[in-house]
């Protein structure tokens, strides 16, 4: 726990905060989906009944089915980072 805040200039690139900082969480950012079919490219039929296909048009990026909800969100985001600095989503 960190201790008092000080209003000396010195302390200012942390808010004031001094002492020990809390130790970083040991997570993974996103854990892999353990659903068979999840993330495979849309060339395929739908894996199972209830995957949602994504693409991304201008990303470059081939489209995919994914879980619904969660996978769904990040493989949107996947895409859309995939396919930065790419001049009309050009693809790999």
């Amino acid at each position: 726990m960190s201790k008092t805040r000080k209003s000396s200039p010195r302390f200012e690139f942390n808010g004031g905060l001094v002492g020990k900082p809390r130790a970083a969480a040991n997570t993974a950012v996103v854990e892999p989906c353990t659903v068979d079919g999840c993330g495979t490219t849309a060339d395929q039929p739908r894996p199972a009944p209830a995957m949602v296909r994504v693409e991304v048009p201008g990303t470059g990026e081939p489209a995919r089915w994914y879980c619904p909800g969660r996978c769904t969100a990040i493989g949107r985001a996947l895409a859309d980072v995939r396919g930065i600095g790419r001049p009309g989503g050009e693809p790999r």
